[in-house]
């Protein structure tokens, strides 16, 4: 369980669990609820924000009740900068992705290959599909291709 301390109706302490000695009173953290109350500590509640790709988390404030302190985070919009970095980010992502299907694929293009010219034909394709991805405009639309043969799988 985690507490928060209030003063004179302020959050002075919050989100850690109980002291073991409080106000030269030892064992502090063994007291029952309601002593434990009297001294100013408030059972602590968090309630998680869920901001959207244009939004971020910009702070948090506290409700005080009777029995306990709800930290509630707080939303605000990003910058033109943020949205951008953010898109620049999942694209790199993207790319890494990308990247690495093309090196584990790389042994279907090689001349001593054990496939057939038709599969091999169809990884050509597969591989150019993977360097096709960056011709998307949204990072969120990608559509991965499908290795050959994996339809059915």
């Amino acid at each position: 369980m985690r507490y928060s301390y209030v003063e004179n109706g302020q959050v002075i302490e919050n989100n850690r669990p109980l002291p073991r000695t409080w106000k030269n009173v030892s064992n502090f953290h063994l007291l029952d609820e309601t002593t434990i109350k009297n001294y100013g500590w408030l059972k602590y509640r968090f309630i998680h924000a869920y901001p959207n790709d244009t939004q971020k988390v910009i702070g948090s404030e506290f409700e005080i009740t009777n029995d306990e302190v709800i930290e509630h985070q707080l939303i605000g919009d990003k910058t033109a900068e943020e949205i951008q970095s953010d898109i620049e980010n999942k694209w790199i992502g993207i790319r890494q992705i990308r990247n690495g299907l093309l090196l584990e694929s790389d042994w279907t293009q090689l001349f001593d290959s054990p496939l057939s010219p038709e599969d091999k034909e169809l990884w050509k394709i597969y591989r150019q599909s993977l360097r096709d991805i960056t011709n998307f405009e949204n990072p969120d639309e990608v559509i991965w291709p499908e290795k050959p043969g994996t339809e059915n799988e």
